[in-house]
């Protein structure tokens, strides 16, 4: 007999008499958004519209109240064992493809292949894990569907040894920042973890010029499966309507993840002033942008020799947490991006205010404070909590959920489907309607 589909647990009759209930101002106290206008972008030669970043402090509150779920113990049962084997240290073909070597996919939707070159270093060895680097090309405007020679060359000139590197394409009907793009290279880590063991929590999205714009995006988009961006003489400026951004990028959104970033005096396209004040705005409100600023033009790498080491020590320092303590994030109505790590948000409730939420996770407690948010659901890991004890959430200061949660396969298989990592598994779904 074939299994239900599970549903995310839900509150009960009297939490969501609670919820609906809380319907409150959001607390400028603990969430505060600024619009990035005039005072920013003042000393650019780009105009970027709708920019918005995120200052808050969080404050936790505490209580107590509701009652236990019931679980289904087969599925229970049947998550421990599946947990396990997804666990189990994989054996990965020792016969697989070293050195450098060109491949290509077809994305689910549109017609292009894409093609992508590999490097692999020849002391690979299946029984250990590997770091994983994508590297952004620039010059995106071009009508070839394959990374050049001369591209790929800058690009190996950032390469960070001892890593498999990776090389995607884009060009003029498929730039960083389209849709197909987002399907291109989160397809393409996967396809590389399915031959070589990768670290889940080791993987980093690098660009170069318009390469850079690309990795902006991700940040804004994306950020869930990488450890950490560098973007090298380019603007998250470019993401702009006008260059049809699949999606409004969101620079709060920014303070997910750390970022390296390196801008020139003299760049025609992308100059260190028109970046640095949004830098330092994202740094203000919590954000970790390593930035520096150097002599030169656009073209050529003259900075490379000064800051290369500063560069690998950025990398070097930063291993991805799967499951992130704090998180903000911020959507747009009708939009496609709405989750990061464990926190999802369904659509918004309207308006021209700015769709946000700040999740913090506390011991077995979350606290979420969201403004203009319609639903949301929380993805409980057994690693990030303890499911023999009751998990709360409260919401705009509100207890909303209090119960004891059990595990489920279904949510399981679900997710590792979805994500393919094996370092961020999760047991069970909460549902949390009425935000607001």
């Amino acid at each position: 007999m074939k299994a239900a589909a599970p549903s995310a647990l839900r509150p009960s009759a009297s939490e969501q008499a609670v919820q609906l209930r809380s319907n409150r101002p959001f607390p400028s106290r603990i969430f505060r958004l600024y619009t990035i206008g005039k005072r920013v972008m003042a000393k650019s030669s780009l105009r970027t519209v709708g920019l918005v970043f995120a200052l808050f402090s969080l404050g936790l509150c505490s209580g107590a109240c509701g009652e236990p779920a019931d679980g289904d113990s087969s599925f229970e049962t049947l998550y421990w064992q599946r947990l396990d084997e997804i666990r189990a240290e994989k054996t990965y073909p020792v016969d697989v493809a070293r050195g450098t070597f060109r491949s290509s996919h077809k994305v689910d939707g549109f017609e292009e292949t894409f093609h992508y070159v590999v490097d692999v270093p020849d002391t690979y060895d299946p029984a250990q894990k590997m770091d994983l680097h994508i590297y952004l090309h620039g010059g995106v405007g071009m009508s070839a569907n394959r990374i050049s020679t001369r591209k790929m060359n800058r690009l190996k000139r950032l390469r960070v040894s001892g890593a498999i590197s990776v090389y995607p394409s884009a060009w003029s009907s498929a730039k960083w920042w389209y849709e197909s793009q987002t399907r291109n290279v989160t397809g393409i880590i996967k396809i590389v973890k399915e031959s070589y063991n990768v670290d889940d929590n080791r993987v980093f999205l690098h660009g170069l010029s318009d390469g850079a714009g690309g990795a902006y995006y991700f940040a804004s988009h994306l950020p869930t499966p990488f450890a950490g961006f560098v973007a090298l003489i380019g603007s998250p400026h470019v993401l702009r309507e006008r260059h049809r951004v699949f999606g409004t990028t969101f620079p709060g959104n920014f303070i997910n993840k750390p970022i390296f970033a390196l801008n020139t005096k003299d760049d025609q396209f992308f100059p260190a002033d028109s970046v640095v004040p949004l830098f330092e705005a994202v740094n203000s409100s919590g954000g970790d942008i390593t930035y520096f600023v150097e002599r030169g033009e656009h073209y050529g790498m003259p900075w490379l020799a000064a800051r290369k080491k500063d560069y690998e020590s950025f990398v070097a320092k930063y291993t991805r947490n799967p499951y992130p303590d704090s998180l903000y994030w911020q959507i747009e109505a009708g939009g496609t991006f709405d989750r990061i790590h464990w926190l999802v948000l369904h659509g918004t409730l309207g308006g021209e205010t700015e769709s946000a939420v700040v999740a913090k996770k506390s011991g077995n407690a979350v606290y979420l404070n969201s403004n203009n948010v319609a639903a949301a659901t929380l993805l409980i890991s057994s690693d990030h909590f303890d499911l023999s004890k009751n998990i709360q959430v409260w919401s705009n200061q509100v207890l909303v959920f209090d119960r004891e949660i059990s595990p489920d396969v279904r949510v399981l298989d679900k997710w590792f489907k979805v994500d393919q990592d094996r370092s961020m598994l999760f047991a069970q779904e909460i549902y949390l309607d009425a935000l607001q």
